[in-house]
């Protein structure tokens, strides 16, 4: 194997060599062909014969993904031989020839390392393939800032935008605010442009504060804005206010259509679509929200900015209606194409992920998930998905009994006060429900009882939370709040006449009126569907109903304590009593997947993870992944701890 470019080497095997180099990754004789076509400079040898004498020579490695060179090493060196000029003509063939062949992220790739030092064919190839979506938001906003801005006020404006809106997809929303509060204090435009750069900022601020996209979004429809401006801003303005209840929603609705039917916005008709399917969702009638969701094109080019919005929508709904099997699925695919789609998603995504658990009972899961993600993404995750993400731990810790850890976490949070802001409160105040004290979280509770007054879609992700909120309205002696949050689901039950929300509908009344005869509806119509918490706690309130006889009583809490045992919550009346026992804290080895198994197992007697990754032939980076995962669902931080849980994992 060579660690340097050989001064024996012809002027073509140098050539070669200086095209897989930049390739930047395994390549076909076909592409280097292309570039040498491209690049007007074909070796005197054929390339393919060039390229035998290389692989012979140890020069080059092929493999089946394509051709390479032997050594990292080598490639510096190859690179560092060639002059930079040629180095960047040949990438900016590289990118011209990528693109031809369908491969616009590579060639995404290619052109950032040379801009802005290339040619004006390159340049417009380069605003070509930011549009393109399957480079993907973040690499298209690396794309546009790396080429000079344009000059002219107006194609300067449209540039922003359009670095704005990826640099938002990709997930870098702390950027994009930044840039555009300095375009805004510049103060270089109009009052037109200034209120489409208020409008952006609004937009931007809707998983971060609410009450300041809503702001923002007001002040640039008070300013000179033209048909299409004023068109993208209400339906955006309409989208937004329709998701936080806005008192005026159902009129921002309806002049928004107005102002798209006079002036279509790009991507306007969808905004439109998921403010009426909010709307829908807010008085609890969700298959007229999926009917909304299920006939919006995701597919049309407008839609790219809000397409990730729509997918989550879709799921959110799918997962409310207790169709588990479909989000799941929905799930996996917006995962899968998240790149593309824009990571700004992949926060919310991981919510719902964490959200449908519970809803079906794969408690550890839903706490590992939630665990991982607010450690690795920490402060830089939307104050939406943060919250959500923390009641889900918060949840787990108090249904397994560990209410100190419970309250700890609690502690530390300030919730918003006001509308809309204490909306993204909703779930941490019903996590905090669970509480056998709920009185210590006076104000997450305060949040969680008024946010269904103004819209019911909190309320219906998780079938459980409503007899939860009716449970602590009750303990803190609230009938009346208690009796509006059963209407809202009561209401909701009649509208989407499922199984799921029946039995719902039945637990609440039964918990109001301490009737058994409404708690065994509910059982009955819960043990059809996989919502296996709420019918764990349907049973616990049948058991402790005061009308019921005593000697059902037993069993039922017998039953109700199993199916918390396999959902890893305990005996089930610890959330209910505030007891705790052993198990609580008993490692959850059973919530690991079968490849973390297999993986926890070798790395408890010893080997290494490179030396595990090759005994599972998967790669180091599978391992470490499993790895952390593995450590988040056992509570233990390194190897020691790791093998002192594997070899008691069989006691107790």
């Amino acid at each position: 194997m060579h660690t340097g470019v050989a001064s024996s080497l012809t002027t073509a095997q140098r050539w070669v060599l200086r095209g897989v180099a930049v390739a930047d990754a395994p390549c076909g004789l076909w592409f280097l062909e292309a570039v040498a076509t491209r690049t007007g400079t074909t070796p005197d040898e054929p390339v393919d014969a060039t390229v035998e004498e290389l692989i012979s020579r140890g020069f080059l490695v092929d493999t089946a993904a394509g051709l390479r060179l032997a050594s990292i090493a080598l490639r510096d060196d190859v690179l560092r031989d060639t002059p930079p000029s040629v180095r960047q003509a040949l990438r900016e063939a590289a990118a011209e020839v990528l693109a031809d062949a369908g491969r616009p992220a590579q060639a995404a790739r290619q052109l950032l390392r040379v801009l802005p030092a290339v040619s004006r064919s390159a340049q417009a190839l380069a605003a070509r393939l930011a549009g393109d979506p399957a480079v993907g938001p973040s690499l298209a906003a690396d794309l546009l800032l790396a080429a000079p801005a344009p000059g002219p006020a107006d194609a300067r404006l449209a540039w922003l935008v359009d670095v704005a809106d990826n640099l938002y997809l990709a997930g870098r929303v702390d950027e994009t605010l930044r840039m555009l509060h300095r375009e805004v204090a510049a103060d270089r435009y109009g009052p037109r442009q200034r209120a489409m750069l208020l409008g952006r900022l609004g937009a931007y601020y809707a998983t971060q504060r609410p009450s300041l996209s809503l702001t923002y979004l007001g002040r640039a429809l008070n300013q000179e804005l033209d048909a299409a401006g004023r068109s993208w801003t209400l339906t955006m303005l309409a989208s937004l206010a329709a998701r936080f209840g806005h008192p005026d929603a159902a009129e921002l609705v309806a002049a928004a259509e107005r102002a798209h039917e006079r002036s279509p916005s790009p991507g306007g008709g969808i905004r439109l679509a998921l403010a009426n399917a909010s709307r829908a969702t807010a008085t609890g009638d969700l298959p007229r929200a999926a009917r909304i969701l299920r006939e919006v094109d995701a597919g049309e080019p407008a839609a790219r900015t809000q397409a990730v919005f729509l997918r989550v929508d879709r799921v959110a709904n799918q997962i409310a209606l207790g169709r588990y099997v479909d989000a799941a699925a929905a799930l996996d695919g917006v995962t899968a194409e998240i790149d593309t789609l824009g990571t700004v998603g992949q926060p919310l995504v991981t919510a719902l992920d964490c959200v449908l658990r519970l809803a079906t009972g794969e408690l550890a899961e839903a706490q590992a998930r939630a665990r991982l993600a607010l450690a690795e993404r920490g402060g830089a995750l939307p104050a939406q998905a943060r919250v959500d993400l923390l009641a889900t731990v918060v949840e787990v810790l108090l249904r397994r009994g560990e209410v100190a850890a419970a309250r700890e976490l609690l502690a530390d949070e300030r919730p918003a006060v006001g509308w809309p802001d204490d909306m993204q409160w909703f779930r941490l105040g019903c996590a905090a429900a669970g509480d056998p004290e709920p009185g210590r979280h006076t104000t997450l509770l305060r949040a969680a009882f008024a946010t269904p007054d103004r819209s019911m879609a909190p309320l219906l992700l998780v079938p459980h939370h409503g007899p939860r909120l009716v449970r602590a309205a009750l303990a803190l002696g609230d009938r009346q709040r208690a009796e509006i949050l059963a209407d809202h689901l009561k209401r909701a039950a009649g509208m989407t006449n499922n199984a799921l929300w029946r039995g719902v509908a039945h637990q609440v009344d039964g918990l109001l009126t301490g009737d058994p005869a409404a708690l065994r509806a509910a059982v009955r119509l819960l043990r059809t569907t996989s919502a296996r918490p709420a019918l764990a706690d349907a049973l616990h309130d049948l058991a402790r109903s005061p009308g019921l006889p005593p000697a059902e009583a037993p069993g039922l809490l017998a039953e109700c304590a199993a199916m918390y045992t396999r959902m890893g919550a305990g005996d089930g009346t610890r959330e209910h009593d505030g007891t705790a026992g052993d198990d609580a804290r008993r490692p959850a080895v059973a919530a690991l997947t079968p490849a973390e198994v297999r993986v926890a197992e070798l790395l408890a007697v010893g080997m290494t993870k490179q030396e595990a990754a090759r005994d599972l032939f998967v790669s180091f980076h599978t391992v470490d992944t499993h790895l952390r995962s593995i450590y988040a669902k056992l509570g233990v931080h390194n190897r020691v701890e790791l093998a002192l849980v594997w070899e008691s994992r069989e006691d107790g």
